[in-house]
């Protein structure tokens, strides 16, 4: 429903003559849906040209309205139901502005359940306590035990941008993983192709699936030592330049000399602790690409890891994106 009174997550800005050229349209008139084609993604931006919620100079507009350098134009975020529960829950909170909220996911909760708290009802509880009358729109998901940056979208013109991102791969999504064995390459590229196997729990590498892939470099080798405590707890964070680039590793230690041997039991072919850059989001991805190269999650008895009795070792560590107002590159860091 339209509304005469800015708020804050609203976007206003004013149309330039590099908006005009970015248009790229030879004839003389430029319509507004012209423009914001070049800056959002249209199917964005069809309900709230619907709603009567983007505007020319204060009045209504349509995409067919022509515009001209200098005119202010102001789209209106849509008031929302929460659709989620409401139920308390302390959140990390690793980054937030007027689009994204980005938290740290601990292990052992969900992210959006059925029939069980998960952390969809501590964001919607979030949302109601801070104002925020927004649908809870996850952009990633991660497995019950992973940890780290989970990303949600406070609208839908939010949610739509940053999946473009995704789908282009100048949203980046880093992971720190331990994984069972010695992995020989130092890097390496895995695209693999993976469906839902017949049973319907277990994913795995079919020609007829999917394609994926899925990059790593590797940190630290560990020769027959028992596995410290967990990724998930990690200090060690590598820092990955913000530009959008294949992995770019500094010197890492990888003698596996210092390692905690108070957690799990040895294994015998020891351990190899990773950092992936994930470029497509297929279900259990980086977990079957390292148990595909007989390199299982640490942990990960679904894919055929040894027992440990703790979870496997997975963490999201870090997001690289571009602001959607500002243009500028964000690192997010859990």
């Amino acid at each position: 429903m339209a509304r005469k009174t800015h708020r804050p997550d609203d976007i206003l800005w004013t149309v330039t003559a590099a908006d005009i050229d970015a248009a790229g349209s030879e004839k003389q008139d430029i319509t507004l849906g012209e423009v914001l084609n070049t800056k959002y993604p249209r199917k964005s931006l069809v309900k709230l040209f619907e709603e009567k919620l983007i505007h020319i100079n204060g009045h209504k507009a349509t995409p067919k309205d022509v515009i001209s350098e200098g005119d202010e134009i102001w789209i209106a975020m849509a008031k929302e139901k929460i659709d989620h529960e409401p139920i308390e829950m302390n959140l990390h909170i690793l980054y937030e502005d007027d689009d994204l909220l980005i938290v740290d996911k601990p292990a052992g909760v969900t992210v959006n359940s059925k029939d069980q708290v998960s952390l969809a009802n501590g964001v919607a509880f979030y949302f109601k306590e801070h104002g925020i009358k927004r649908k809870v729109r996850f952009l990633n998901r991660l497995d019950r035990d992973t940890t780290g940056c989970i990303v949600i979208a406070k609208s839908g013109l939010a949610q739509s941008l940053y999946q473009q991102q995704m789908d282009d791969n100048t949203f980046e999504k880093w992971y720190m993983a331990t994984v069972e064995g010695i992995v020989e390459a130092d890097e390496d590229s895995l695209v693999l192709s993976m469906e839902r196997s017949a049973d319907g729990i277990h994913y795995e590498v079919n020609p007829k699936g999917k394609e994926t892939r899925t990059d790593y470099s590797v940190l630290c080798r560990h020769q027959s030592q028992p596995v410290d405590k967990s990724v998930n707890k990690s200090k060690n964070s590598v820092d990955i330049a913000s530009k959008n680039v294949d992995i770019e590793l500094p010197d890492v230690d990888k003698s596996g000399q210092n390692v905690d041997k108070s957690v799990y039991n040895s294994q015998e072919c020891g351990y190899t602790e990773v950092l992936v850059r994930l470029y497509t989001g297929k279900t259990h991805q980086i977990r079957v690409a390292f148990s595909h190269i007989g390199h299982p999650l640490v942990g990960d008895t679904l894919y055929g890891a040894q027992p440990t009795g703790q979870p496997f070792q997975l963490r999201a560590q870090k997001v690289v994106f571009t602001h959607m107002r500002t243009g500028e590159r964000i690192t997010v860091t859990a």
